[in-house]
């Protein structure tokens, strides 16, 4: 069943909206989200990465021949302990500017 659910909105895009490469994108983006978060209550630092040069990403991983396609890379690790930045201060929004919250 959840294999036909899966097949008919695949469809929808591939078939009816012609967008597949788009919808697809953004499934990726909803999934990267997941890794920054799950990174960050596991304690790695993680940063998504656009801008590369998906072509070599395809060639060097031969992704094209396996069915697949890069869209973009998220990098994973630890910061070092000598990292001069991690400590200075952080320039951001007061949380009243940034969200309103509905009653």
């Amino acid at each position: 069943m959840v294999n036909k659910v899966r097949a008919f909105y695949a469809d929808i895009h591939r078939k009816d909206l012609l967008d597949t490469q788009c919808w697809m994108e953004k499934q990726v983006y909803l999934n990267i989200g997941t890794i920054l978060l799950g990174a960050g209550v596991l304690g790695v630092d993680a940063v998504p990465i656009e801008g590369v040069d998906l072509d070599v990403l395809n060639q060097t991983f031969n992704l094209l021949e396996k069915g697949f396609t890069a869209v973009a890379i998220v990098a994973l690790g630890y910061r070092a302990d000598e990292d001069f930045n991690a400590d200075l201060p952080k320039s951001r929004l007061p949380m009243t500017e940034t969200f309103s919250f509905l009653d």
